[in-house]
């Protein structure tokens, strides 16, 4: 797209439906063979009070479960022994953690009501779980916990709603469904999503509110996790500022907020055509180190052209352009509603210094001036494809290669430089760090250890050399690259013959070889050497490990995009 301004292209098993005796120890007995309550009896009144607080101490005196995207967040519960539960309070808490990775809505609200029935004291982790069953379900799909195991094999249970969408009372009635639970449903796996009707959603978040009030009035504490239920349960009922509330009440709690709490109240306000209202929730983001993605993006992008807010269409597709390597469909479709809208042709300076665009072009890094719109008319918006060889297959113009920002990759070279301290011992990065500054600089670097193993077990040193002189001749300035290895590589019995020791003797002489000492992790070398240079990094390695996920998702893809170079030999 181009007009000449730079800018482009449960079901709960019903059970027994008795009530439950008096006591609670008439209770504590064997139900099946494979669950019994440990302990005493609690012959006496005095002993079953006293047991029942210890149980309820020792549930929620300590560590609090959080309640994740899809159910549990931070540490797991942790189940008692195979066939054995300690307690009342630990069947509803076993309970709940099956529901929660059924997508049992339903049978999460028995488990609460049966708990107030009983006086048993629930806490966050149980509120947090049944909170965000009922907002999943009162937004229409459920989509089961993660901390349960994915599968389909419970497609025969996957109709649950659909099927008792009328017996709402269907629900958990006694300790003994409860365990009926856990026994029908132990070695159960999860669905990946469960999706519900009408009168399912509107009782869910009918229950769903309820419970909150009940939540606040025993002062049970709030959680991210909560709040962001509650904001998605204000979102079934179209109400975006009370779901901005539930986020704004986090920094009031000293909680941080997650992108998905933001979620709710920018679908409602984008979804009405309330421009400001969005935009000031993405405002609220960026106060709070939270960064939109692709999803978000689309929505403000969607509204922004509805209102016809040209200024706000640049901004965005601009943030688009940064943040996103590859737009989805949807997103795609948004953006050509735009070029091919009446307001496109409307918009634009139709005077500018080209001095200055080209400028700014440079500056930039090519590829775009940010001046903001310029020329006017009818965009000519036609969909292509480009070749491996970057030429667009519509036009026939080849796309301008775009540099990376020198600010950003001055702060990835420093925090790639200050996780590798963290880990290293004896300073032995920061000599690494001064050897650079004295032997460089290098027009590329190489994984020595990853090209001289690829595809075979042993690692040949010639193999190494022979991609390193390739690369070598391929460069302006004919210099060897560095080559990194980490030092076990270069000795013993096997590098001191003949060609091996020649070639090892060979990158020394030429200043290209750095073996990294015993205790440090090579990885983290030949990686910032590449960023310091802003130059070639030769390996196969896909940098996906747990080690690299600390560099996150934003800068990295980018930089690997354009510097690495794999090899095949």
């Amino acid at each position: 797209m181009d007009n000449g301004n730079g800018v482009g292209s449960n079901k709960v098993k019903n059970g027994k439906k008795g009530k439950l005796d008096s006591s609670l120890e008439s209770k504590e007995r064997m139900v099946s063979k494979k669950v019994t309550f440990l302990g005493d009896r609690m012959d006496n009144e005095n002993a079953r009070k006293k047991a029942k607080k210890s149980e309820v101490d020792s549930s929620f005196g300590g560590k609090e479960q959080m309640v994740s995207e899809n159910g549990v967040d931070g540490k797991r519960f942790k189940r008692p022994k195979k066939g054995k539960l300690d307690s009342p309070v630990v069947v509803l808490r076993i309970g709940l953690e099956i529901c929660s990775k059924l997508g049992d809505v339903m049978g999460a609200i028995g488990i609460f009501d049966l708990a107030k029935k009983e006086g048993i004291t629930l806490g966050q982790y149980h509120y947090a779980v049944i909170l965000y069953l009922c907002s999943s379900a009162a937004v229409g799909v459920v989509q089961p916990a993660k901390s349960g195991r994915s599968g389909t094999n419970l497609d025969e249970k996957s109709r649950l709603f659909e099927e008792h969408s009328g017996e709402l009372d269907r629900v958990s009635q006694t300790l003994d469904d409860v365990i009926q639970l856990i026994n029908d449903h132990e070695n159960s796996k999860g669905r990946t999503r469960i999706e519900v009707g009408d009168n399912v959603k509107e009782y869910a978040l009918k229950r769903g509110f309820e419970i909150y009030e009940e939540m606040v009035s025993d002062d049970v504490p709030m959680n991210e996790a909560i709040l962001t239920s509650l904001a998605r349960m204000a979102m079934s009922r179209n109400d975006g500022d009370m779901a901005f509330d539930m986020v704004k009440k986090m920094k009031d709690l000293g909680i941080n907020p997650r992108l998905r709490s933001y979620g709710p109240a920018l679908s409602v306000f984008c979804n009405n055509g309330n421009l400001d209202k969005a935009f000031e929730v993405e405002e609220h983001m960026l106060s709070h180190g939270v960064y939109p993605e692709e999803p978000e993006l689309e929505l403000l992008l969607r509204v922004s052209i509805e209102a016809s807010r040209s200024d706000k269409v640049y901004y965005l597709l601009h943030k688009l352009r940064t943040g996103v390597r590859k737009v989805l469909p949807s997103t795609a479709d948004v953006i050509e509603k735009w070029f091919n809208s009446k307001t496109a042709s409307r918009v634009g300076k139709r005077k500018w210094d080209q001095q200055l665009i080209n400028k700014a072009v440079e500056n930039g890094g090519g590829g775009w001036h940010g001046q903001g719109w310029l020329g006017s008319g009818k965009w000519n918006v036609k969909r292509s494809f480009v070749g491996k060889d970057g030429l667009c297959k519509c036009c026939g113009e080849k796309l301008v290669t775009i540099d990376l920002d020198p600010v950003e990759t001055e702060r990835f070279a420093e925090s790639v430089a200050k996780i590798a301290k963290q880990r290293d011992r004896n300073s032995n990065f920061e000599k690494f760090q001064k050897w650079l500054d004295y032997y460089g600089p290098f027009e590329a670097v190489v994984d020595g250890a990853n090209v001289g193993l690829f595809s075979q077990r042993r690692f040949k040193p010639s193999k190494v050399n022979t991609i390193a002189n390739g690369i070598r001749q391929m460069l302006p300035s004919k210099k060897w690259p560095l080559v990194i290895l980490h030092n076990r590589r270069i000795t013993g019995d096997k590098m001191d013959e003949g060609l091996n020791k020649t070639l090892v003797e060979k990158w020394k002489t030429a200043d290209a070889l750095y073996a990294t000492p015993t205790g440090s992790n090579d990885d983290w070398y030949w990686l910032y050497a590449a960023i310091k240079f802003k130059c070639l990094l030769v390996t196969n390695d896909e940098m996906r490990d747990h080690l690299f996920q600390l560099l996150g998702n934003d800068f990295f893809p980018k930089w690997k995009e354009r510097h690495q170079v794999s090899n095949y030999f």
